[in-house]
């Protein structure tokens, strides 16, 4: 199995594949234009040619011949005898055509099946290029001319060479502008890389900066949320360890020590068995509640799905959990709708209820009350000593140490967290006697 190392070994640079990218448009962009400018240039160049030919054989005064020629080879002596131009033409080894037959070929390039499409027309035949014009003569004969031409061959061989030549240089200079190029392009990217491999367990905190560009600010902006969602569930899980190892030392020393005095004395002592046995399931049950607990509180930031739920439903099927609840509860209330998570609603009450329960004083109730969009929940215990009411949703947190031998300090911060995604509030305030606590839900219906 390749290594990290070898992958990225294996793996392309994206500048060098910017900079052939870039290269090879330049080079066929480079490439379609000379070849465009070299049909322009031979197209320009040969409707110049033909120009100065006709004009050079002079068509008016083949108009102006007396006797129009019966056939192809008496209008060939007719211009022989009657046009000087044309006879020097035809002393210069001109090739000759009449209405499609051939009257002179010097250069003994023209074959069965030769055929011009258009006029005027090049044809490249030992290593020279050839030109071809026509004219009508007598308004109804096609006298077509052709011969090589050196100045033209030399400029197009010439044109060929400077545009190899151009095609060159310019591909070696379009490859360092684009390296130049895709390096800058790409620099933010690699500087982000940079900065990213530098994050670890110690820098964790760290950001990407702010960035000049909109698509590098958008891709960092990614990033960092990314990396606040990354330092949110690595301390989430470091406060786990960190609260497990805390709370788990005390019941796990005293399973311990029930162990112990069972292997010394547990079978021969039934009470003693017993009690360590009773000891020993207290303490489980503890860790079991205390780890379910810290797992909601370590959980990382989620999308909680909210559904219309009617408050006196949730509130009675949380009740039904302590059982007797009319022993121990005044319910009253007017009924209202919620938009919210039915699930964490009632671990919400859950908690709430239980910590009334646990401080209350023996022979009264717990009394819940709902309505206008506000559910309150009252004992009648001793109260909360007011420099302590902002202390009790911390982790841990126990107010009175002799009546929390029982607690982990984790329920209200549970309910604090939930409450917190469901937007929520939750107000705690002394009361003559006792202590209510008041969740106020700022969406809600009355049906």
């Amino acid at each position: 199995m390749d290594t990290l190392f070898e992958k990225n070994e294996k793996k392309k640079s994206a500048v060098i594949q910017q900079t052939f990218v870039i290269t090879i448009t330049t080079f066929l962009l480079t490439s379609v234009v000379i070849l465009l400018l070299r049909f322009t240039v031979i197209d320009i160049s040969m409707d110049t040619y033909g120009k100065m030919f006709i004009n050079e054989i002079s068509p008016e005064y083949l108009e102006k011949s007396k006797k129009a020629p019966r056939n192809n080879e008496e209008l060939f002596n007719q211009l022989m005898d009657d046009t000087d131009i044309f006879r020097r033409s035809l002393l210069s080894n001109k090739i000759v055509i009449i209405d499609g037959t051939v009257m002179s070929d010097p250069y003994n390039i023209i074959y069965n099946g030769f055929k011009i499409d258009k006029l005027p027309y090049l044809y490249k035949a030992q290593d020279k290029y050839y030109i071809f014009v026509g004219l009508e003569v007598f308004q109804n004969k096609l006298l077509i001319v052709g011969s090589p031409s050196l100045e033209f061959t030399a400029l197009i061989e010439t044109f060929d060479k400077v545009a190899i030549v151009a095609i060159f240089l310019l591909s070696l200079v379009s490859l360092a502008i684009s390296y130049i190029l895709a390096r800058r392009l790409l620099k933010p990217t690699i500087t982000i890389s940079r900065q990213i491999s530098q994050i670890d367990a110690n820098s964790i905190n760290q950001r990407i900066p702010e960035q000049s560009t909109v698509e590098y600010q958008n891709l960092s902006n990614k990033l960092n949320s990314m990396l606040e969602r990354i330092e949110d569930a690595f301390n989430a899980q470091k406060q786990f360890v960190s609260d497990v190892s805390h709370e788990l030392r005390t019941p796990l020393t005293s399973i311990n020590g029930f162990v112990k005095m069972l292997k010394r004395w547990g079978t021969k002592d039934e009470k003693i068995l017993t009690e360590s046995i009773e000891s020993i399931e207290n303490s489980t049950e503890y860790l079991k509640d205390m780890v379910e607990k810290l797992l909601i509180l370590t959980k990382p930031n989620y999308e909680i799905e909210k559904q219309k739920h009617n408050v006196k439903k949730i509130i009675k099927e949380t009740l039904e959990i302590f059982h007797k609840e009319d022993e121990i509860f005044n319910l009253e209330g007017e009924d209202f709708y919620i938009n919210t998570s039915e699930e964490y609603l009632s671990i919400i009450l859950k908690v709430v209820i239980e910590n009334a329960l646990k401080y209350n004083s023996e022979g009264e109730k717990v009394d819940i009350k709902y309505g206008e969009g506000e559910i309150s929940i009252r004992d009648y215990g001793n109260g909360i000593s007011e420099d302590e009411i902002d202390k009790i949703f911390q982790r841990f947190y126990k107010g009175d140490k002799a009546r929390s031998t029982k607690s982990h300090g984790l329920g209200l911060s549970i309910a604090k967290k939930l409450a917190d995604k469901l937007n929520i509030s939750i107000k705690v305030e002394n009361k003559e006697k006792g202590v209510q606590f008041t969740l106020k839900f700022t969406d809600y219906k009355l049906s």
